[in-house]
This record gives C-alpha cells, sequence and structure tokens, in this order.
C-alpha cells in the first residue's frame, strides 16, 4: 500500500513541476525580453481585446443507454420514428462565446494573453407514436364440446373480427445539457522573421490550458411494440345433437409493456502546459489602410485531471390480459454505478480563416478543430473512454487600445 501511496505522490509532484515550469518560462521569457525594441512596430496598439462567437459540433460525450426491448427484430412499426435509442443523444451542436486579452508592450514582440472559451447546449426530445393493432379475425372453424357433442360455428360467425382497445405505443422523453469551458494563460513571441511576406506574423505561444466539460442526461421511455388477441365463443343455447344453436363472441387481448428510466452525469477537468504556433500571411492590401489576410495555427496540451461518471438505470417488462396486470416478464432489472479517476489527457488543434486587419480593429472568420483523448467516459456499467471533439465555425472582432 505505501508503494501504490508512493507512486501517486511522485505523479502528483511531477505535475506540479510541469506546470510551475511552464509558467515560469512563459513568464521570464516576457520579462527577460521586455527591453527588445522592434522600430517598426511604433505607433501599434499595445492592448487588444477579442470578443467572438462560435458554433461546434460535438462528439464523444455520451452514449444511449440500449434495453433488450429497444432491439426487436424485425422492428417492430411503432418503433420507426420514435428512434428509442438515437433520442438519447447529446445535441449535435453547442453555441458558445468567446474572448481574448493580448498585452505587448511597446518596442518588443512579446506578448501574454488570456483566452476563454465557453460553450453548451440543450436539448429536450418527446415523441409519442401510437397505432390501432390489425383487427384479430374469427376464422369460423372454431367448434365446441359438450356431452361428448361437437357444435361448430359456421357461416353466421365467419368473417368476425375485432380491435383491441390497447393502442401499439413508443414514447420517449429525453433531455440532455451539456457545457464546456476552456482557459489558455499564454506568453508568445513573434519569430516570423520575414517567412511569410513583409507584413507576416508567425507567433509561438507557451502556458497554461485549463479544460472543464459536463453533460448530465435522463431518459424515460416505455413501449407496447405488439398486441395479440383471440376471439373465442361461450354458447348460450344448446340443442343436444345438433350443431344448431346460438352463442356469443368474447375477445381475449393480452399485451406486455416495457418501460426503461436512466440517469447519467459525466465530467472531466483538467489543467496541463500548452504549447501552440499561429502565423498570417497577407493576401491584398496593407497594414495602415487595411488588408485581407489567411492565417491558421496549430496547438497542442497535456492536461492532468479527473474523469467521472455517474449512471443509473432500471428496465421492467410488465405483461397484461385486458386491462388487468398478470405479471412481470421478468424481475425488474437495475444498476448503479460511480467512477472516479485520475487521468492524462492529451489535446491537440488547430485552426484555418480569414481576417479583414486595420491598424486598430481586426475582423475575423475560419474554423476550428480540438480534440481531446480519452476525455470522457461514456460507459455506462463499465468505464469506457472517448475522444472528446469540439469542431466548427468562429467569427471575432478585436479592438485595439493604446499606442
Amino acid at each position: 500500500m505505501s508503494e501504490l501511496i508512493q507512486k501517486n505522490d511522485n505523479r502528483a509532484t511531477i505535475r506540479r513541476k510541469l506546470l510551475t515550469g511552464a509558467s515560469a518560462l512563459a513568464l521570464t521569457a516576457y520579462v527577460a525580453s521586455s527591453g527588445f525594441a522592434n522600430a517598426d512596430d511604433s505607433g501599434r496598439p499595445t492592448l487588444w481585446i477579442e470578443l467572438g462567437g462560435q458554433m461546434e459540433l460535438l462528439q464523444g460525450l455520451n452514449a444511449p443507454f440500449i434495453a433488450p426491448f429497444m432491439a426487436l427484430t424485425p422492428e417492430p412499426d411503432i418503433y420507426k420514428g420514435a428512434d428509442l435509442i438515437g433520442s438519447q443523444n447529446a445535441p449535435r451542436f453547442a453555441f458558445g462565446e468567446e474572448g481574448k486579452i493580448t498585452f505587448q508592450p511597446e518596442d518588443s514582440n512579446w506578448n501574454l494573453a488570456f483566452d476563454i472559451r465557453y460553450g453548451r447546449s440543450h436539448a429536450s426530445r418527446h415523441t409519442h407514436r401510437q397505432a390501432v393493432p390489425p383487427p384479430v379475425p374469427f376464422d369460423g372453424s372454431f367448434y365446441y364440446t359438450y356431452a361428448g357433442y361437437h357444435y361448430f360455428y359456421s357461416s353466421p360467425n365467419a368473417g368476425l373480427h375485432s380491435f383491441p382497445s390497447n393502442r401499439l405505443l413508443a414514447d420517449t422523453q429525453t433531455q440532455n445539457q451539456e457545457r464546456h469551458l476552456i482557459l489558455d494563460f499564454t506568453a508568445g513571441k513573434d519569430i516570423g522573421l520575414g517567412l511569410f511576406g513583409r507584413d507576416g506574423t508567425s507567433t509561438v505561444n507557451a502556458g497554461v490550458r485549463i479544460a472543464s466539460f459536463r453533460i448530465d442526461s435522463h431518459a424515460y421511455i416505455t413501449a407496447r411494440p405488439l398486441v395479440t388477441g383471440a376471439i373465442t365463443f361461450y354458447p348460450t343455447n344448446f340443442h343436444a345433437h345438433t350443431a344448431n344453436h346460438t352463442g356469443r363472441p368474447l375477445f381475449h387481448e393480452s399485451f406486455r409493456q416495457y418501460t426503461m428510466s436512466a440517469q447519467a452525469a459525466r465530467s472531466f477537468q483538467g489543467i496541463g502546459p500548452t504549447l501552440s504556433w499561429a502565423a498570417s500571411a497577407a493576401l491584398a492590401g496593407n497594414p495602415n489602410d487595411g488588408e485581407l489576410t489567411v492565417d491558421w495555427g496549430i496547438n497542442g496540451a497535456l492536461l492532468f485531471g479527473k474523469q467521472k461518471a455517474k449512471t443509473n438505470h432500471r428496465t421492467t417488462a410488465t405483461k397484461f390480459f385486458g386491462q388487468h396486470y398478470v405479471g412481470n416478464l421478468y424481475p425488474s432489472k437495475s444498476n448503479h454505478s460511480t467512477r472516479s479517476r485520475s487521468v492524462t489527457v492529451p489535446n491537440i488543434g488547430g485552426s484555418a480563416g480569414l481576417s479583414v486587419k486595420y491598424p486598430n480593429f481586426e475582423f475575423s472568420l475560419g474554423y476550428r478543430y480540438d480534440t481531446f483523448l480519452n476525455a470522457m467516459d461514456t460507459g455506462i456499467d463499465a468505464a469506457k473512454k472517448s475522444n472528446v471533439t469540439f469542431n466548427g465555425p468562429f467569427a471575432s472582432i478585436s479592438i485595439g487600445l493604446g499606442d
């Protein structure tokens, strides 16, 4: 036991050293170089404030609960359009805001930046399908035995049928709430060196990234995929040694009803060193009168944090005869699971876009991609790691202050 404790302590110590080292390196490099001069940058803003928004495609946040009655073969017609499994999926898109503050002292090609991205999504779905089952016919071949004689019911009752009173049913009620937050504290240096033209830039940034993801899911599903029945007769008037008598039909109806209730809460929180490279090249115009640039970049991080998952689900299958409860087809099945573990999550991403730039104003459009490897536990009763991915278009405006 002491060896395990020592091993965990060593890991925690390594993480603290990595974070402290990354932060110290960024700040020290900035302070040490604050006096470097760049005569061509005279008159430019020293503080940039950027605001924007994004629409992101989400992947890898949760997994649906699957009960045996959802996978009947062939698929019952009443299931079509209800999508008992797919209706539990998290929203495909999230909308969010972002902001960034960048400070670059005069006569320096170094900068300090604080960047925040926040996104959220919510989806509540309710689908209800019901239908009248096909009629149950009487084929005219029923006979009744009384006192050793067979009494045959023929043409007066041929073609008799009845509709079940209980409808076929598929009802789903699902809800998903998701939110994510990404923070970056970085120091950067422009190392353009004319690689992308006279007005091009190439900046390397190093610092700390913090990421937090969470999704809460709820589902309640009811299904009645099949209603069965049969028509029988109870004689009301018997004539011995003859088949001529009257009878009244009686419809016997039965069905099975399934329900599933489920909840899940999943999350990841991590912090770690980050390194990125951003570049731009002028396509048209000039910095003083306005120019169009193409921008691109790549980023990577190594996050240390906690991965949590809490799931709870219960499934029942009940048999009815008419409106009367008969019993369970099998005992109710339920399970509760709570998991928490320390994880190391690599993060890689990139972006590309276009910007219109003026000396004190900038407007940008682009597309961004970020993936966090094995960040989320999407298992139900046992752990299952999944990559979390955000990708989609973004737009932002930046205003420069100070000279």
